[in-house]
């Protein structure tokens, strides 16, 4: 294999600086789109990515300034793939090394082929540098095209030296994607009050929660002292725990599964969004019975509401004084504004209307 000029090394280095720079998804794809010609030789360059076990296809060039028809064109290349050699091989053996029409078949034979007579010679690309690549369940062809000569070697020393390069950054343009989404999440959340948001500090000491947080803190009994504003315990655990994994890896990080802690009246569900001097949790509730919010328009405060919904449970007045901290005595107060606000006259009569307007 052809070594790189000094000035071709160069190229390469400037390239490689910029390929890590951090960038969504859709951001990588096309700037290794339009880089490549920094590297290489050819006319265009082509990007394909496919998803295994998903109908979606990325698939990005430079320009294609010779196809009027594409639907046609990729039509006539699904058709012959079969005699495309390049990605038979590549298909075959998972090959990860560059190659061009020509390492596999003289080129006068491979222009006699329907493949490059219904495609590429119409297209105007006639020469073909591809490699190809496996990234998890993604497989990507990227190929740089051109119509007037062979690609030379030392084109294809360009394309084996970036390789490894090109799957760790598509991995780290993943990761990145998959945290702007979260941080859409957190807006979102900051905007419909619909989930909790908790800063965290390195100190593992609350910065900021909303007022959806502090509810399901205190709703799953995760709350600390009032005074106090160092996260609970069980997140605390939880968060060095992941710190550690992510401290011990060299590599980027697999996707971490959210904690999870079961109540009463459902799961709730903590994922962490890593910052750079700090972390993002995100709470988020999944009710496994009723909420009673709607009885709200009955004028019950947020306490009636509790013991309400505790009621309906099934728990007894003195259970419900040891979970919510307060009296039996209390307890049967708060049920006796609920009867009156309802218009019912007993326990029973509450709970069954609950039960009409919660399955409503």
């Amino acid at each position: 294999m052809q070594r790189l000029t000094g000035s071709g090394l160069r190229s390469l280095s400037s390239f490689l600086h910029k390929l890590y720079e951090l960038r969504t998804h859709d951001e990588f794809t096309t700037h290794l789109v339009q880089s490549l010609p920094s590297i290489t030789e050819g006319e265009f360059t082509s990007y394909n990515e496919f998803v295994a076990g998903s109908p979606k296809v990325t698939y990005k060039s430079d320009q294609l300034p010779y196809c009027p028809n594409p639907s046609h064109y990729a039509k006539v290349l699904e058709y012959h793939l079969h005699e495309h050699p390049v990605v038979t091989h590549f298909l075959q053996t998972k090959d990860k090394l560059a190659y061009t029409f020509s390492d596999f078949l003289p080129t006068r034979e491979f222009q006699e082929t329907a493949l490059h007579n219904e495609f590429y010679k119409p297209l105007k690309m006639s020469f073909l540098l591809f490699m190809g690549l496996r990234v998890g369940k993604r497989m990507l062809s990227i190929s740089r095209h051109r119509d007037d000569k062979e690609f030379p070697d030392s084109a294809k020393t360009a394309f084996n030296a970036i390789h490894p390069h090109i799957e760790q950054a598509l991995a780290n343009s993943l990761a990145v994607t998959r945290m702007q989404s979260e941080l859409d999440a957190i807006h979102k959340a900051f905007d419909s009050g619909q989930q909790g948001v908790i800063v965290v500090t390195g100190q593992e000491r609350i910065r900021f929660s909303n007022a959806c947080a502090q509810r399901l803190l205190k709703d799953y009994g995760l709350q600390t002292r009032s005074a106090s504003d160092l996260l609970p315990g069980h997140l605390r655990d939880w968060l060095r725990h992941l710190r550690k994994i992510v401290a011990g890896c060299d590599d980027v990080p697999a996707a971490v599964r959210p904690l999870v802690i079961k109540g009463e009246s459902g799961r709730l569900i903590i994922r962490r969004i890593p910052q750079e001097s700090y972390d993002v949790l995100i709470l988020e509730e999944q009710r496994t019975t009723p909420s009673y919010d709607r009885f709200r328009c009955f004028g019950l405060s947020e306490r009636e509401i509790e013991v309400l919904g505790w009621a309906a449970r099934g728990k007894t007045n003195p259970e419900i004084g040891l979970i919510l901290k307060i009296s039996r005595r209390t307890v049967h107060k708060h049920l006796e504004h609920v009867y009156l606000k309802l218009g019912v006259e007993n326990r029973m009569a509450a709970v069954a209307l609950i039960g009409d307007l919660t399955s409503s």
